[in-house]
């Protein structure tokens, strides 16, 4: 294993059999897997066999971010309580966001916490989700309503799980690695914005997942439990949860990686508006967004529902919908709070 971030524990694995067997020896006879239905399809086979690991210790929950609910979450505690889980077992969370979120939260409230590993398959995964120390679910339409502060023992990133994604969930996680550049890299956005899905290089792909793990282990050393700068990461998903939110809610879900990137489109407006991003190159940026991202799910007569589903946002205190903007490309300015 190569350490890729130290403080968020997170490891590039070639060999990732080897490696899980080598993070489980310790807990022996205590080990659990948990997967969705897609993880157990494409990417169970990925991983190998895990020495000590019971057949019965295997639980498999229905995929989707609908599933990340406090049903599911019962399910999960129910599953390792009658299996004979104790504080001293491992939560192994085999997939992507959804997997490694309500995984990490279940580990972490389970006999008031039991350590857990995050193998992340997807993109945003791998870049976003599996790291850093967040872990939730959803309260009805609500994103990540309930969660903990919790950092996984180790995640592990292997470059075979993104060959079992589609073109659509390459660009979902995708979103999260220009997000990334836009607020700490302006060396990096150029790349990014360049690379060609249509013929992905998954050596190159990797190593850009690396570079975006890196920044955000920057924010998440400086801010551990997001009191200031690290609200910094949450550019572009105040607009970004509220469509994602407005999809649910018209039974129309969509990647949660494409609502980040249309509230990208929005934030980097309001950056140049409220802040002082270049127009020109927040019309460059957005531009290059649409054509790799489709327009938004809801058009400008939706834009008081938006406002509404924003109210509900974990960062408001009061005052008003609170954003990140991005006073030009790699600097942030966080806590800009908004009346509309």
């Amino acid at each position: 294993m190569k350490t890729v971030s130290e403080r968020c524990h997170v490891y590039a694995s070639d060999n990732i059999n080897a490696d899980i067997n080598e993070l489980a020896s310790p807990y022996a006879g205590g080990v659990y897997l948990l997967m969705d239905s897609g993880s157990q399809r494409y990417c169970q086979s990925v991983l190998g066999q895990i020495n000590g690991l019971s057949p019965d210790h295997i639980l498999v929950v229905g995929d989707g971010d609908d599933n990340k609910n406090p049903q599911t979450a019962v399910q999960i505690w129910e599953f390792l309580s009658t299996h004979g889980a104790t504080r001293k077992s491992l939560l192994i969370n085999l997939g992507g966001g959804m997997i490694c979120d309500l995984g990490g939260f279940c580990a972490s409230t389970f006999k008031r916490g039991i350590d857990f590993i995050n193998i992340p398959t997807t993109v945003l995964a791998q870049v976003d989700a599996s790291l850093g120390g967040k872990t939730g679910m959803n309260l009805g339409s609500l994103k990540n309503e309930v969660g903990v502060f919790s950092m996984a023992k180790a995640v592990l990133l292997n470059g075979e799980f993104l060959k079992t994604l589609d073109k659509e969930n390459l660009l979902s996680g995708f979103a999260e690695m220009i997000k990334h550049a836009l607020i700490h890299n302006a060396d990096a956005l150029e790349a990014l914005l360049d690379f060609d899905f249509n013929n992905p290089d998954y050596g190159v792909l990797s190593q850009l997942i690396v570079d975006s793990v890196k920044i955000k282990e920057f924010f998440v050393e400086a801010d551990p439990t997001e009191k200031g700068i690290r609200k910094a990461l949450n550019f572009g998903h105040t607009y970004g949860h509220a469509y994602e939110t407005f999809a649910l809610r018209h039974n129309a879900p969509v990647l949660h990686g494409y609502a980040v990137a249309w509230g990208m489109i929005k934030e980097l407006q309001l950056s140049a508006e409220l802040s002082t991003l270049d127009k020109k190159i927040a019309d460059q940026v957005a531009r290059r967004i649409l054509e790799l991202y489709g327009q938004p799910n809801a058009s400008d007569a939706d834009a008081a529902e938006l406002q509404e589903l924003m109210t509900h946002d974990k960062k408001n205190d009061g005052r008003g919908i609170n954003f990140t903007l991005i006073p030009s490309v790699g600097e942030v300015e966080v806590d800009h709070v908004v009346k509309f």
